[in-house]
């Protein structure tokens, strides 16, 4: 059976066609053979008994007289006779009276026996025959016969025998021939049914096979696949009509199907660089087109301005006409920026009403000359909603691009501090970064805050605070909370570490600094009962070297009589991209010792990593998404990414939340966890 299976179609048509008719020659064959030499046989058995037939009466005479010559003359008479080998007489006490050739199978018991001419042996080269002499009464006169029956004297008597032996090897040669005329037929009729059996095999196989292969084309990829409907039924030729039909029925699905992906990935693709409110390049285009040009910068000494746009006055519409209002003046003042940009340089919405311009091989003076056009266009333009009449400003943060920067995220706090130092200095303003000659540290011309940070970490104005993560089902028994590192003005006011982080550049220095938190946080939980399990930040230098943090935290962690598995070590995602084997010895390690991993501001460009790094949580910002994308488009990209983590259960943390509408629907997006001063605000994490 499994030989059968590994036949072809053709071979097993052959197979189906040529077994019925070898069976049918077997027989015709088999059947003409048995019946030639039964023939053969029956006519020499004829023959036999007609000689001794002919013999014994002819021998009546020769046995009553006893006169030897006339018996040897009938014997030599007889063996004159083709394939007669011997002859003989017998008396009627079985005596041999005369014998005349070569005999092999005489036996007088069984000649004596014969009643009738028969066959009475035979071996493999004779063949034996006998018949008894009767001698028959003699009639005189037809008067005297019936007195004559009476009395007995017409009985009929034997009165000897004959015997004659016949050769058979003359019909051994004309069975050969029976036998060699049988297998002629038998190999003629066989060729014909394998001539017909192949004709047969090849007008359904050949078909069939064609259509094999034309679906195995199908199934490798190739669409474009069609077969000749030239077969020789009605039926396979509809066959192949059908199966082109369905191949060309598929071949037009396939490339719908790829021209509605091409077109939805175009469109993906557009939407996930693009501001869908303004139609301009969003935050994630704008990184990375600074990251280019920065690269540029100092490849090619590709100078450029990086220059940073915050709209004045634009909540005052926003809250007093709705968001309606709000969407239209920045459709408008997106409008009029573009229109006086040139074509090289690129302008974006990174986010609410901030714009970013990247200017090409721009020198210092046309840069500020272009930021004071700007500047001057927007705060002159007068926008009317329902009888209402606005008008808003545009403070501007200037910085170079001049192949000096270490990396973008300098350029992005620096640009930020020139916006914002402009906007402390009065608004509708234009303020420049520049170099400061010591240290190599950027300042603005304006004074940002009342906060200086010198070369070293001013670890005597850090400060810890914890903001608690809620479950929003409140299934989690315990307080989770997440240690925030904080840094003190001259004024008492607390700021965000990000200025503070953006000036060190030694990795030991962020390495000791993270090792600062994490001895401080230690100490203070473990005089706190409420704190089940604490995330602690950990700055891009750490995530580099795990082995030089993590021992020691689990020292620290020893010390405070702490568990490993109270821990929850949280970095950005765009680390997974920039250092993705760093990320993955950071896992294996962490886990090896109990504590688990959250990677924050989860924007869609990491989520590819995701079922190979597979953390323990994800942080997803709302706000900042609904910033980059719009609030329809960001929800949209939230929930996305939500149904993208369940899929690899991974719970969700909502960050930055702020905004009560947006809270109320956190659940509806797929979030578990939420986090951000509407949910609770942070505190400072004391004894």
């Amino acid at each position: 059976m499994s030989l059968f299976r590994k036949l072809s179609l053709r071979q097993r048509l052959l197979l189906v066609g040529l077994l019925p008719a070898a069976l049918l020659a077997t027989c015709i064959a088999g059947l003409f053979f048995w019946r030639g030499t039964q023939s053969i046989d029956a006519a020499l058995d004829d023959r036999g008994i007609a000689i001794v037939s002919f013999l014994a009466p002819a021998s009546e005479y020769a046995v009553i007289s006893g006169n030897r010559l006339t018996q040897m003359g009938l014997l030599q008479a007889v063996l004159d006779q083709p394939d007669v080998t011997g002859a003989a007489l017998f008396d009627r006490d079985g005596g041999l009276l005369a014998v005349s050739g070569r005999m092999e199978l005489v036996h007088p018991g069984l000649v004596t026996q014969t009643e009738h001419p028969r066959n009475i042996g035979r071996n493999t080269k004779r063949i034996g025959y006998a018949a008894p002499v009767v001698a028959e009464p003699l009639v005189m006169n037809d008067v005297f016969e019936p007195q004559l029956r009476k009395s007995g004297m017409s009985e009929r008597e034997n009165i000897g025998w004959v015997y004659v032996e016949l050769s058979n090897q003359a019909i051994e040669g004309r069975k050969q021939d029976v036998i060699l005329t049988a297998l002629s037929l038998f190999i003629i009729g066989m060729g014909l049914a394998g001539l017909l059996a192949s004709r047969l095999a090849s007008s359904v196989g050949k078909p069939l096979a064609r259509l094999v292969e034309a679906v195995s084309r199908i199934g490798a990829g190739e669409l474009d696949v069609a077969v000749a409907d030239d077969a020789p039924s009605d039926e396979l030729r509809a066959l192949q009509r059908g199966f082109n039909n369905m191949a060309q029925s598929i071949a037009q699905a396939h490339s719908n199907l790829q021209a509605r992906i091409d077109e939805a990935t175009s469109k993906l693709a557009y939407q996930a660089l693009h501001d869908p409110l303004t139609g301009l390049p969003n935050r994630r285009a704008f990184e990375q087109a600074l990251e280019n040009a920065v690269t540029r910068s100092r490849r090619s000494g590709d100078h450029a301005t990086l220059c940073f746009i915050d709209l004045d006055r634009f909540k005052i519409v926003n809250d007093s006409c709705g968001h309606a209002a709000g969407d239209e003046l920045l459709q408008n003042i997106a409008r009029l920026i573009r229109q006086r940009v040139r074509t090289g340089d690129l302008i974006s919405r990174i986010g609410g009403d901030e714009f970013a311009l990247i200017l090409h091989e721009c020198s210092p003076t046309d840069a500020r000359g272009l930021a004071e056009s700007l500047r001057e266009v927007v705060s002159t333009y007068r926008f009317h909603w329902e009888e209402r009449r606005f008008t808003v400003g545009a403070s501007i943060g200037l910085v170079r691009i001049d192949g000096r920067t270490s990396s973008a995220s300098d350029l992005l706090v620096a640009a930020d501090l020139a916006c914002y130092a402009a906007k402390k200095a009065g608004r509708n303003q234009v303020v420049e970064h520049s170099a400061e000659p010591s240290g190599n540290r950027r300042k603005t011309d304006l004074p940002a805050a009342g906060m200086t940070i010198s070369g070293a970490i001013p670890y005597q104005r850090l400060s810890l605070f914890k903001q608690a993560i809620k479950d929003l089902d409140d299934t989690v028994q315990g307080e989770w909370y997440e240690v925030l590192l904080r840094v003190s003005d001259t004024t008492g006011g607390m700021h965000s570490p990000m200025e503070l982080l953006s000036g060190i550049d030694a990795p030991d220095a962020l390495l000791e600094l993270d090792l600062w938190v994490a001895e401080h946080a230690c100490r203070l939980i473990s005089r706190q009962s409420d704190v089940k399990q604490f995330s602690l930040n950990l700055t891009p230098a750490t995530v580099a070297n795990p082995q030089a943090y993590l021992p020691r935290l689990v020292t620290l962690l020893t010390e405070a009589e702490l568990s490993p598995s109270m821990v929850i070590l949280e970095f950005p995602a765009r680390l997974t991209e920039q250092a993705p084997e760093e990320c993955r010895l950071l896992f294996e390690q962490a886990h090896q010792i109990g504590m688990r991993i959250a990677i924050e501001r989860l924007d869609g460009g990491a989520t590819a990593l995701l079922p190979s790094l597979h953390p323990d949580f994800v942080k997803i910002s709302l706000k900042s998404l609904v910033e980059s994308f719009g609030l329809e488009a960001g929800c949209n990209v939230a929930q996305a990414l939500c149904g993208m983590a369940a899929a690899l259960s991974i719970p969700v943390i909502a960050s930055e939340v702020d905004d009560a509408l947006l809270h109320d629907s956190l659940r509806d997006y797929g979030f578990n966890y939420a986090q951000g001063d509407l949910v609770v605000k942070a505190v400072p994490l004391t004894d």
